[in-house]
């Protein structure tokens, strides 16, 4: 990308992320506990169990600050700009002219903070809807209309 502006998400949105991932691995390690507890498994199953739980929230805790720190945007003339990955990292470029239409979506606690998730529906089938999560909610409206399809730029 030459000389673009890249952006990044809001660092709520990793907030979010990691508030929603500590409850979900909460309720498994508490229910977990619970089922071995009761049934004649022994201490030391319940133990490993819960260990292995505990290994893979932290896996993933730490997956999402790092799948947040690599993930950048930028807008031009040209198009959106999507650099994104941790392991397979990814560089997407999304074209104006191939916008099919865009979505702009928020959940409860999105709302809440003023995020927003913008979706490009493009021509295609390799990547035919890219996701934008963790944006403002006025940036991601921002970057809908100028993605909009313009009829001036209708080849046909």
């Amino acid at each position: 990308m030459e000389n673009l502006n890249l952006l990044k998400q809001e660092p709520i949105y990793l907030k979010i992320n990691h508030i929603i991932t500590l409850i979900i691995f909460s309720i498994i390690l508490i229910a977990a506990t619970i089922i071995l507890f009761l049934s004649p498994a022994s201490f030391w199953l319940m133990l490993i169990v819960d260990t292995a739980i505990l290994l893979i929230a932290t896996l993933v805790y730490l997956y999402q600050g790092a799948a947040y720190k690599r993930l950048s945007y930028a807008m031009n003339d040209y198009g959106l700009y999507i650099n994104q990955g941790v392991i397979w990292q990814r560089k997407i470029i999304v074209p104006r002219n191939r916008v099919q239409h865009t979505d702009v979506a928020q959940g409860p606690l999105m709302r809440k903070y003023d995020l927003a998730e913008l979706t490009v529906h493009t021509a295609g089938t390799r990547n035919a809807s890219v996701k934008l999560p963790g944006i403002k909610h006025d940036l991601a409206e921002q970057l809908r209309e100028s993605l909009a399809f313009e009829e001036s730029n209708d080849a046909v």
